[in-house]
């Protein structure tokens, strides 16, 4: 790595600058690099480099109290690219979070991006919600003859069978690294995931990768854009907090690390090399301005400073009537506003009512498609609470619900329940009375895939570890569905109260220390 003069400036400013950048795939076919038509400086032995940086979008399209919306940020991003000696990065989970993006699988979103002509976007967890195949659908999509780069250097192949990690790093996800030329710079950007976030996307959709060892790649990856791309910085992005890269020497290889995943507007260093990410859900974005001497090969100030949606608003008098267009294009708000609850009391909380109330209508479906066995359902906690209204609509709920999660009927051990019931949400079926439980017995249950299908980083069942995967009983809708479905059938649609402290842990379907074990 090549010596570097180091004078850290932590500041809060905002600089608006960009430029404009055509893309190539480089030989080896693992990174891409950019030719920059920089521009001329009052010192042209000084550099200033622009970036903007999102994090966890979760398909925020519509503009509310906290959030711009896509039309505002895209039209403020696009601004700032028309400037010179701007980069754009997105860290990940920018698809799945409301029923305007999920309803498309996030090609609105993406096509957004590619509008825009983000430099790179890096995978994140919930990418994966509806499987590679989507990912890779995505990741292929251009928009005025522009693709979006995509980085997950550290995704490889995996036989799930065996547990083993194979060798072939999986570039239809995402490519380890880009390389861009800007205003007499080379910089090399590289991105990944993450390695324990595996545990956080259901194991269905990832029997075929692993995320290998985020810290190594990082380290091998960077060194070689350092040594044998010749860059002068290095950027990784990557969707992971920054609890997952500080504290590692990650420092003596990268200069500046753009976070997502844990939705925490932070920033901190570690000598010259920056940590930033911005809040998730377009609450806010991060802008860095990085300032370099080339005769000395030196990084001479780092600054950091947040945007929210009073600043991007402030700067955007209309939205760029191409992103409308795209927006337009998507519409699903006869679906978004359809009503399913019109006379709710009280509040639903997440933690609580809202969770209670999504296992009460499982229970109810589960029984009337003819499992009246079933013990209990069981579901993890519910995205977000449902709104302080007196009505819910389809979006309402599909905030609080954003997966399509399957309901399986398993077949699992006491024990296993024994160590579920804590850190899950149950209701139970009223006609089984038994409060006892043999912890060597066999029970049935109704149970989110999610939840049933879950491994540890190890990739072993970890939540139902001796019965895990062994059903392929389903019932015939996502959870969202028998939730909106049931809604109906007890004509909260049309009136019939829908009260919350019917909801609460202090009702007997809902009571999981009725339970007791033997």
């Amino acid at each position: 790595m090549k010596k570097r003069t180091i004078i850290v400036l932590a500041a809060i400013s905002v600089l608006l600058v960009g430029c404009n950048i055509k893309k190539t795939s480089s030989s080896s076919g693992s990174n891409l690099s950019s030719n920059v038509s920089s521009s001329s400086s009052a010192n042209p032995d000084l550099s200033t480099i622009e970036i903007y940086a999102t994090n966890d979008i979760h398909g925020q399209v519509k503009e509310n109290a906290s959030c711009p919306g896509i039309g505002k940020l895209g039209t403020f991003l696009k601004q700032r690219k028309a400037e010179s000696n701007t980069l754009l990065f997105d860290q990940g989970d920018a698809w799945q979070g409301s029923v305007y993006s999920n309803h498309n699988h996030g090609k609105l979103i993406t096509d957004v991006m590619n509008y825009v002509r983000y430099d790179a976007r890096s995978i994140g967890n919930h990418d994966f919600d509806w499987g590679v195949d989507v990912i890779k659908e995505n990741n292929q999509r251009s928009y005025g003859g522009y693709t979006t780069p995509v980085l997950a250097g550290n995704i490889y192949d995996f036989d799930f069978s065996t547990k083993v990690e194979g060798d072939t790093q999986q570039a239809e996800i995402g490519i380890k690294s880009l390389t861009i030329n800007l205003d007499g710079l080379k910089i090399g950007v590289l991105g990944g995931i993450g390695r324990d976030q595996i545990t956080s996307i259901n194991s269905l959709f990832t029997r075929d990768i692993a995320f290998k060892d985020h810290v190594e790649f990082i380290k091998e990856e960077a060194q070689r854009l350092r040594n044998e791309e010749n860059c002068n910085l290095i950027i990784c992005s990557i969707h992971t907090g920054q609890e997952s890269v500080t504290g590692e020497g990650l420092q003596k290889y990268v200069d500046l690390f753009l976070c997502g995943h844990t939705h925490k507007q932070e920033y901190s260093h570690e000598g010259s090399t920056y940590y930033v990410q911005a809040a998730g859900y377009e609450k806010s974005i991060s802008h860095i301005t990085i300032k370099y001497r080339k005769s000395t090969n030196s990084l001479l100030s780092t600054k950091v400073s947040y945007l929210d949606k009073t600043d991007i608003s402030a700067k955007v008098q209309n939205i760029d009537p191409e992103i409308q267009t795209i927006i337009n294009n998507y519409n699903v708000d006869s679906l978004a506003n359809t009503v399913f609850a019109s006379n709710v009391s009280g509040y639903f909380d997440r933690y609580e009512q809202s969770s209670n109330l999504m296992a009460k209508a499982i229970m109810d479906r589960t029984i009337a498609e003819g499992h009246s066995d079933v013990l209990f359902s069981m579901i993890n906690e519910a995205r977000d609470g449902l709104p302080y209204s007196t009505s819910w609509t389809f979006a309402d709920i599909f905030e609080c619900f954003p997966f399509d999660n399957i309901v399986y009927i398993a077949t699992v051990k006491g024990r296993e329940l024994q160590s579920q019931l804590n850190y899950n949400y149950i209701c139970r079926n009223s006609s089984i009375t038994n409060d006892e439980i043999d912890l060597n017995g066999d029970y049935k249950i109704a149970v989110l895939d999610y939840v049933y299908f879950h491994t540890n980083a190890d990739r072993y069942y970890n939540y139902f570890w001796i019965t895990g995967g062994t059903s392929n009983v389903t019932l015939s809708n996502n959870y969202r569905d028998i939730l909106t479905d049931w809604m109906v059938e007890n004509h909260y649609n049309t009136g019939n109260l829908l009260n919350s402290s019917d909801y609460s842990f202090s009702q007997w379907n809902h009571n999981k220390s009725a339970f007791s074990f033997v």
